[in-house]
């Protein structure tokens, strides 16, 4: 009767369901916002994938040098951010992926262990062979049972670890897909890598070849590093320079030999007048990232927001969202390395949070031309734009 116990109990194992492995709520919830993320990513790379091949197709129409050498600017900075973006969605693509395997793996370990103890009450009995067991005096009633739970554990077991087989291999395929993933995303990093010194490289081109020209902005960056230090703060830094534009706008218009620069927007700016190209929007966000802060949002601090604030990659390449006039570049207080560009008819952009700066002081950019680069780990960029000194809410601008 003690082994007949005995069978009975791995009988009892071996009938008791194995846990499901179920996500509770809170998995549940993290694993859709990862697939919301990574859907969020897959848009936006599309997005960036779009302009760089919609830049290139109209670059190589250009018949003018120094037109043809700003849209190749433009270009590889957006084939940057194209880059930065289909790494995104790769680290979004590993993090969910990460989220399965981890799950299927806890999954698969509450459903070996009942498995396991059953197979260790077997290696107790295969100590004695079932046939001696029978050779033993007992009742006929005791052999009938004893052949009856050797009947029924069996076919279980088998079933058990037939199901079991097929969580192992879909834990194997869940990590080689991590694994291809990841040789996808040494494979991006590399590509970034090479299209960020091609960037460099051809902006100290530009840079020489400016040099060669005799093109000097170094009175009107001085003027504007004076006007950065004796402002109060960064409002009062963008009024000053908005003042100066106009200004400028003024001698502008006036007969004689002053010259209008460079092909500025019109009197509307970038809400009067056509885009860059007929698939560009009349402003773009300046780097590939997620909205961390939008326009009107309060902080923490009660401070309202004026523009947008992003959460970019890790040296992420920052662009200039419309086309315009390049009148500040550099260091200001704690905002880190701004930009400010003015796009004529009393529109400004302002562009904070870069760690370094390539744009110049009197650059003409065109929309998507690097500006600078983000900083390391998760640097916030913020985007402000302006009109005659009130803030302007960008969101009906990107589409």
């Amino acid at each position: 009767m003690r082994r007949l116990a005995l069978f009975a109990s791995v009988l009892g194992l071996a009938l008791v369901a194995p846990a499901a492995g179920a996500p509770v709520d809170g998995f549940a919830n993290q694993l859709a916002a990862e697939r919301r993320a990574l859907a969020a990513a897959r848009a936006q790379a599309a997005e960036a994938e779009a302009r760089a091949v919609q830049l290139d197709r109209e670059a190589q129409g250009l018949r003018d040098a120094a037109a043809r050498d700003r849209a190749a600017l433009t270009l590889v900075a957006a084939q940057i951010q194209a880059s930065e973006a289909g790494l995104a969605v790769i680290s979004s693509e590993v993090a969910l992926v990460d989220r399965l395997l981890a799950a299927q793996r806890a999954r698969l370990a509450v459903q070996q262990r009942p498995l396991a103890e059953q197979l260790a009450a077997l290696q107790l009995l295969a100590r004695r062979p079932p046939l001696s067991l029978f050779a033993e005096p007992g009742t006929a009633t005791d052999i009938i049972h004893q052949r009856a739970v050797i009947e029924a554990i069996l076919p279980v077991i088998r079933a058990r670890t037939a199901h079991l087989r097929d969580e192992i291999d879909r834990t194997r395929r869940l990590a080689a897909a991590r694994r291809a993933v990841l040789d996808r995303q040494e494979t991006a990093n590399a590509r970034l890598v090479e299209q960020r010194r091609e960037l460099a490289r051809r902006e100290a081109e530009a840079r020489r070849q400016a040099a060669s020209a005799g093109v000097s902005a170094g009175m009107e960056g001085d003027r504007a590093v004076a006007l950065a230090e004796d402002a109060g703060d960064i409002g009062a830094l963008v009024e000053r320079l908005e003042d100066a534009a106009v200004v400028r706008d003024r001698l502008a218009r006036l007969p004689g030999p002053v010259a209008r620069p460079g092909s500025m927007a019109g009197d509307g700016g970038p809400l009067a007048t056509s885009p860059a190209s007929p698939a560009s929007p009349p402003y773009i966000l300046p780097v590939v990232g997620r909205i961390e802060r939008g326009f009107g949002d309060v902080s923490s601090d009660g401070t309202r927001s004026r523009g947008l604030t992003l959460v970019a990659p890790g040296g992420a390449q920052v662009v200039a969202p419309a086309r315009g006039r390049v009148v500040f570049a550099g260091p200001f207080r704690s905002f880190g390395r701004i930009a400010i560009i003015d796009h004529g008819g009393g529109w400004t952009s302002l562009v904070t949070g870069m760690i370094a700066v390539s744009a110049r002081v009197g650059d003409t950019v065109d929309q998507g031309a690097p500006l600078g680069r983000a900083g390391p780990g998760q640097p916030r960029i913020a985007v402000e734009l302006r009109r005659a000194g009130r803030p302007i809410d960008v969101g009906a601008l990107l589409s």
